[in-house]
């Protein structure tokens, strides 16, 4: 393997679709700004407040399994090995369940608005498509035990029912 191509496979082991992804997020975020700026859709509640408050939360929740789950990784990437401990015991893909589970549903509501939060349900059907071929890289690379890994947990969400 040249240099060339040994340096594209560690640049992609370290970010795996995370730049892709983000690059449609943001591309999808700035239409969705846009479209939000033009008809101002907002939520009406009674308790705009607390939409707020719940928002902020969501997204320290958020930034807070993000780096939880940077400082977990760094490991694997130097041993190499299917990392399935701290939040990869619950989330296949805890970086970017961070973003679009909690952070961006919480910009979305502190926010107070529906098109944010349209923003939040596209960036899922996005995510899920996203990883698919990442899914793919590592059942080739861990084969059973991806396989297995992949059973126990959720992608973005924790699995609450184990049967395993």
């Amino acid at each position: 393997m040249d240099i060339k191509a040994s340096t594209k496979n560690k640049i992609k082991k370290i970010f795996g679709i995370g730049p892709k992804g983000a690059i449609i997020s943001l591309l999808l975020l700035s239409f969705f700004v846009w479209a939000d700026s033009m008809v101002k859709l907002i939520i009406s509640v009674n308790f705009a407040g607390l939409m707020k408050v719940i928002g902020i939360l969501l997204i320290i929740l958020g930034l807070g399994l993000h780096f939880w789950s940077l400082s977990t990784l760094r490991s694997w990437w130097v041993e190499d090995k299917l990392c399935t401990r701290g939040p990869f015991k619950y989330f296949r893909h805890p970086m970017y369940a961070a973003w679009i589970t909690f952070i961006c549903p919480g910009i979305a509501l502190y926010c107070n608005s529906w098109f944010y939060l349209l923003w939040v349900l596209l960036l899922h059907f996005l995510w899920h498509n996203l990883v698919k071929k990442e899914e793919l890289l590592m059942g080739r690379i861990f084969g059973d035990k991806y396989s297995d890994y992949a059973r126990r947990t959720g992608r973005f969400f924790p699995k609450m029912i184990n049967l395993y």
